[in-house]
């Protein structure tokens, strides 16, 4: 069986330190603590490269890199190589629809048809709650779309907002709207088409500068391939026991939904 493991990663920890007997501990007992224990981990999990940044009460800690952020030409990994965070990008995304919802713009409970009035008679029932909670019953395209679904989707090549929709529109709804649960991308995709639909902004634009100024995110940014963006890794996967360069599951996706770019040094300053 083919098996994937995500092996470059991008971890911010906050916890508290329980108290110990005796002299606090120097900062160099803490990196010499942290270092065994995410050394461990790393050659058990076979993840060759990660950052982290550890905070306690608003102060830094610890903010470091370990192993290779690029396996093929083993460039370290810092405190400021980018990672691509993957789907811990649809809380900003979400905060996006409900800045929308706090403009007036929509409603949650807004049909998603009144944005994509070409979409099927059959998702005239699934709303944006739905869409946000996962709840709307339209299959997610990992497994309608890259895994040998309707329409000869090419997963590798870019796509306009018309190509990917018109390929949404084939996915089948599984489930009545609101009468399950089940983890989806395409809902999160289609909120990200849906905020530059009712703002008028590009998506990115609209988390620039709504959501990562305000809170100071200051290296945070959507993904892009074209774009030449300084100490990005580079993801690999483990197939077969064998380590090879990754490449993304997401290509042909806009940086919507979960596109989010982000490293440990922002947070340190």
């Amino acid at each position: 069986m083919r098996t994937r493991r995500t092996v470059a990663g991008f971890l911010c920890i906050a916890f508290t330190l329980a108290p110990q007997k005796g002299p606090a501990a120097t900062p160099t007992d803490l990196e010499a603590r942290v270092d065994r224990f995410v050394r461990t981990e790393m050659a058990a999990e076979k993840v060759p490269g990660l950052a982290i940044g550890i905070f306690r009460k608003g102060e830094v800690l610890l903010a470091k890199g370990y192993g290779e952020a690029n396996v093929e030409h083993h460039v370290p990994v810092t405190a400021a190589t980018m990672f691509q965070t993957a789907s811990v990008g649809k809380q900003f995304t979400a905060v996006a629809v409900m800045l929308q919802v706090e403009d007036g713009k929509l409603a949650l409970d807004d049909s998603i048809r009144k944005f994509f009035p070409d979409a099927p008679q059959t998702w005239r029932l699934i709303t944006v709650r739905h869409l946000l909670t996962h709840t709307s019953g339209i299959q997610d395209y990992f497994e309608g779309l890259w895994n040998g679904g309707p329409g000869q989707f090419d997963s590798q090549r870019d796509h306009t907002e018309e190509e990917m929709l018109q390929a949404f529109y084939r996915l089948p709804i599984e489930a009545a709207p609101g009468a399950r649960w089940h983890y989806c991308n395409t809902g999160y995709v289609l909120l990200g088409y849906l905020v530059q639909r009712v703002s008028g902004r590009f998506y990115g634009a609209v988390l620039k500068d709504r959501v990562f100024k305000p809170l100071g995110m200051k290296t945070a940014r959507v993904i892009s391939e074209e774009d030449i963006v300084p100490n990005r890794a580079a993801g690999a996967t483990r197939v077969c026991r064998k380590r090879s360069a990754a490449a993304e599951e997401a290509s042909s996706l806009p940086p919507l939904g979960a596109g989010i770019a982000a490293r440990i040094e922002a947070h340190t300053v």
